[in-house]
């Protein structure tokens, strides 16, 4: 597999300009932010419930909330330099509403997910979380304009950190957790 991503990464590498780097790194934060959020949904699928402590639960949904808004949220910033969609920023009536609104979802998900005993359920409240979170992480950054995207994607670097951070709890790795928490900070 390493073989195939370093392949990948140089003929990437050789066709980008200097100049397009910042949508380049957005674009790889959107990798970062699925890998994160197929991890936690996969790790509470595979993790025995007795071993699914408070602090695993948590860092499962939190894996999978950040995760989910720096997928989209680096498509958009990617989308958003590369040309693809529009520069100006969205302006939405009541957008704050409805980030508060999708929040207030994100965290109703989380109370479910860590008070349900049900698997069926937990799964459930991570996939709402996943939508929501989705649609947030594409809301909050279609509304910064285009020439801010750079100081977006650096929001964004720190949310792929904090989803490494979490992802190192959930798997028990302190170097996940250590690197996690140094990128996101």
């Amino acid at each position: 597999c390493m073989g195939i991503g370093g392949v990948a990464g140089l003929a990437i590498a050789k066709k980008i300009l200097v100049t397009e780097l910042p949508q380049t790194v957005a674009a790889f934060h959107s990798l970062v932010g699925l890998a994160a959020t197929a991890t936690s949904i996969a790790a509470y699928l595979h993790t025995p419930l007795d071993h699914l402590d408070g602090v695993h639960l948590t860092s499962i949904w939190a894996g999978t909330f950040i995760g989910a808004v720096t997928l989209t949220g680096s498509i958009v910033a990617f989308g958003k330099l590369q040309g693809l969609l529009p520069s100006p920023p969205l302006k939405l009536a009541n957008a704050n509403m409805l980030n508060i609104g999708m929040m207030a979802g994100n965290l109703a998900a989380m109370g479910v997910f860590m008070t349900n005993p049900s698997p069926a359920v937990a799964v459930a409240s991570l996939i709402a979380t996943t939508g929501i979170s989705c649609v947030l992480g594409a809301h909050v950054t279609a509304s910064i304009g285009g020439a801010d995207m750079p100081v977006a994607i650096t929001v964004l670097n720190s949310y792929s950190g904090w989803a490494l951070c979490a992802e190192g709890f959930v798997l028990n790795n302190d170097l996940l957790t250590t690197v996690g928490a140094l990128i996101g900070s």
